[in-house]
Formats: C-alpha cells, structure tokens, sequence
C-alpha cells in the first residue's frame, strides 16, 4: 500500500501543479486577449491612415482662387466640408481585466500556502488536483482505464433502483399469489392462486405422462379414464413397483425404520428424492432388493425387501437393467409427484431435491403447538404441512421472474448504452461481472424483506410463519450474499496487488 506521507506529498504536488496550471492558462488567454485587441488598433489606425491620404490627395488639387473653387471641385468639395463637418465615432473602449498571480516564494511550504490561498481566491477547484491541466477526452479516457484496471463499479442509483422495485414487485406477487404452503385439508385459502395453478400443472402433467406410456405400450382391455387423478396415478403406481416403497413392502419395514408412516414415507426413503441423489440410490434399491432410509432417530438404513419392480427390471441382466431400472424409477417418480391415488386433499407429494438429509439433523429446539422439535422434526413437520416439490416450484416462479429481469435489464443496458457486443453483454453473474451480482443481490434482499414482514405478520414469533416462508428466495439471497462477499474479497486482493505495483512507480516519480 502507498503509505499516507507519500499520498499526501503527491497531492501537495498536485495541487500546486493545478495552481500553476490555472496561471499558466489564464496567462495564455489574456495574452490571446491582448493580441485580438492590438489587432483590432492595427486594423483601425489603418483605416484612419488610408483615410488622410484620401484627404491629403484632395488637398493637393485644391485651387485657391476663390473663382475657381466651384469649377475645381464642383459639389465635391461641399460634400467634403459636409463630412469632415460630421463628428467622428469613437470606438467603445475595452476595458482589459488584470491578471491575478500567486507570490511563489523560495519556500516549499510557504509556496503551497499562497498557492491554496489563491485557488480559494480565484475559485479554482482542488477537489482533485491530478486532474488539473487534462483534457476531458483525456480525463475521459483516464476513467475508463482505471474502471476496468480496478473493476470499479459502473452501477448507479437507477441501476439499484431498478433492481429494488423488481424485487418488491416480485415479493407482492410472493404475498398476494404465492400465499401459504398447506396440506390441502385443513385451510386451502391460505394457498394463493399461483399455487393452485402450480399444482394443477403437475396434476396435468402426471395425467398426460400416464396416457403417453400406456399409448406406447400393449394394453388389452378398456383404456383407464386418465382424465381422472386417481386412476392416473393408480395405473403408474401398478406400472412401476418398486421394491423400496413403504406402500408395498409394508410387511417388511413395519416397525424396521422409526417413525416411517404412510405420510411421510417419501421424505424418509432417500430413492423416492427426485435428484440425481434419488436416482443413484433407487436405482441401486432396485439391483439390489433392497431400500434405504433415514429413521426418526437420523439413522440410514438399509433394509431387505421383497422385489415388487416390473418385469422390465427383474427379467433383464447387465446394462440393460440398470437402463430398465432408470426408467421404472422416474416412472415410479412421476406416479408419486402429484400425491397418492388415495390422497386426501392435495396429498404428500415429493420432497425437494437433498431435503431427506434433513432428518439427520437433530439438533436445536423449536415450539410447535406445544411440541417441542429439532430441526429434523420440524423439516418433516413442514413437509406433512405442505413443502413439497410443488409448493417450491410456485415459491421459484416469483423469483426467477425477478432474476431474469434484472438480467435483461444488465443485458439490454450493456448493448445499447455502453455499446458492447451481444456476446460481451451477456449477463452471466460470474467473477468478471460483480455489478450484476450486486443487483441481483439488491433484487432479491428487497424481494425477501416483504416475504419475511408477510411470514411474520401471518405467523407471528413462531414456527407458523415458516409456512409462509419462500424457502427459495433465502436459500438465493444466501448465495447471492456469499457470491458478493467473495467478489468484494477478490477485488480488494486485487487492489492490494495493484498497489504494491503503484509503490514503486510512485518512489520514482517523488525521487
């Protein structure tokens, strides 16, 4: 680092330099001054002269024969006697201003004294005295080199700004259309309509993905009423048996894994997560006739079980029936999405991918209408109210909205007002662009504080408001606040390398 000696002898330097500066330009602009005047002299007395010699050369033929005058000159020499009558017109005098100057004396100090006294005198601004005597194309192309030397920041206050109203916008649409994550059979106002939509979607979509395999396959008999929930999700729940779930190796597990009941099978079977967690896992279950879980007590399990999978699994060998297993278990997936065939209300969908690992965290101490919980008991409380894969895919909408926005903005802005190419203003919230991390940061703080004054003027003090929580709006602050704490990290890093660099260039200008 320069050390603050060094920084304030250069600004002391800089100062009087400005000073001298100023002088050196205001000498040149009264000299400039001067000379337009004197020019303006030459060109009159010029006139004046070649107006004598006009007056001379009339002189010089004038006969002083009274006789003769009218013959000589005729009118002329009345129009003459007329002019010469006529006052003459004095030119506007000019008066020139005086040049101010600063006594420089054979003192450093006393110099720089006179010199300050005199720019507050003389108005001339010391704010930043380096500048002093640049153009502002110089000064101009200065700032761009030291923006991108340094990575300053280019963000304004319209830039924060719109980062801030997108992430409020987006949090109303959290508040009034998100709504509450619920079960379906207690209080379904609570749920706003967007979740409702949501959740229609996936009921769509399990529907749809049903008539798709059964038209792909041989089917004797009538075809299934798939327009139905129900028998849409009865018809994959046959289609895809697995050997690791609750529902048909009950007579297994009954009593082997803690705490498993038919509400919250799918969060402690770890195959049933729709993540490349549950693949490998239910995947490895089915080769395996086998199912893992994770009990009450935050133990994995690995128990033995009867091998219900379709014939597509338990008849084939090798590459192909790890392929047949991949397909039985999104299958098997896709028939518990959307709930159970014989779910009550909106019924126990999937968890989130990694929410199982969870239950292993047995720890801390939280009221739950008089219950007291840890953590894992609290996740899975949340999951039985509601927080499953459909309930976090309406809680991401809002906050994508707002991300792509801020992103288009940042994209739009650095094409058509900085005029970089499409490929260099693509909005990718990496290392090499910290002001989009910074909005997307601004967007999304702004977006979770009407989340969290909504949670807690629904749910007060207490493990109710985490309902009306958006799981994914923390877990994106979170990284966004970890993203722009480590830019800011790499940049003073960076800055500390610059100026180790600067010391010596800045020794050699002072020696």
């Amino acid at each position: 680092m320069v050390s603050k000696k060094i920084n304030t002898d250069l600004t002391d330097i800089a100062e009087l330099s400005a000073v001298v500066d100023n002088q050196a330009s205001s000498s040149k602009e009264k000299m400039d001054e001067l000379h337009g005047e004197a020019c303006n002299l030459k060109s009159e007395f010029s006139t004046l002269l070649d107006e004598g010699d006009d007056f001379l050369e009339i002189l010089d033929n004038v006969d002083l024969l009274a006789e003769n005058e009218q013959s000589i000159f005729g009118d002329s020499f009345d129009d003459l006697m007329s002019e010469l009558a006529e006052p003459v017109n004095t030119r506007k005098t000019t008066r020139i201003k005086t040049l101010h100057i600063f006594e420089a004396s054979g003192d450093y100090t006393d110099t720089l004294i006179n010199a300050r006294k005199f720019a507050e005198k003389e108005g001339i601004g010391l704010s930043n005295p380096y500048y002093a005597g640049m153009s502002q194309l110089e000064i101009n192309n200065i700032n761009r080199i030291l923006s991108e030397k340094y990575k300053l920041s280019a963000l304004d206050k319209y830039d924060y700004a719109f980062a801030g109203i997108i992430g409020i916008v987006m949090g109303l649409v959290d508040v009034f259309l998100v709504g509450s994550i619920t079960d379906g059979n207690k209080d379904s106002t609570v749920q706003g309509w967007l979740g409702k939509k949501v959740d229609s979607g996936y009921e769509i979509l399990v529907k749809n993905y049903a008539k798709f395999e059964y038209a792909a396959g041989n089917h004797q008999g009538p075809t299934p009423n798939f327009d139905n929930k129900a028998t849409a999700i009865r018809w994959l729940e046959n289609a895809h048996k697995v050997s690791y779930d609750a529902a048909t190796n009950a007579h297994v597990i009954d009593g082997v894994v803690k705490g498993m009941n038919p509400s919250n099978h799918h969060l402690m079977s770890l195959a049933h997560e729709p993540s490349i967690l549950g693949l490998i896992i239910g995947v490895l279950d089915q080769l395996t006739s086998k199912a893992t879980f994770i009990d009450a007590d935050g133990n994995l399990l690995r128990v033995s079980t009867d091998s219900f999978e379709n014939a597509n699994v338990t008849n084939a060998d090798g590459v192909e029936k790890v392929i047949n297993s991949v397909t039985n278990w999104f299958g098997h997936t896709m028939s518990d999405i959307s709930g159970a065939s014989g779910s009550k209300g909106r019924g126990a969908g999937l968890p989130s991918p990694f929410y199982s690992l969870t239950q292993k965290l047995h720890f801390g101490s939280f009221d739950v209408n008089g219950k007291d919980m840890d953590i894992a008991q609290l996740s899975e409380w949340l999951y039985k109210q509601g927080l499953d894969v459909r309930a976090l895919t309406t809680q991401a909408i809002p906050v994508v909205v707002a991300e792509v926005l801020v992103r288009l903005y940042c994209l739009f802005k650095k094409h058509f007002y900085y005029g970089k190419s499409w490929k260099e203003s693509m909005p990718l919230a990496n290392s090499d662009n910290p002001d989009l991390q910074k909005m997307l940061l601004t967007s999304i703080a702004a977006f979770e504080t009407l989340d969290i004054a909504d949670a807690l003027a629904r749910g007060g003090l207490t493990p109710k408001a985490l309902l009306s929580i958006n799981f994914v709006g923390l877990v994106d602050l979170s990284f966004r606040s970890i993203q722009v704490l480590r830019s800011h990290h790499r940049h003073l890093k960076l800055l500390d390398e610059l100026d180790d660099d600067l010391q010596v260039e800045w020794s050699r200008i002072l020696d």
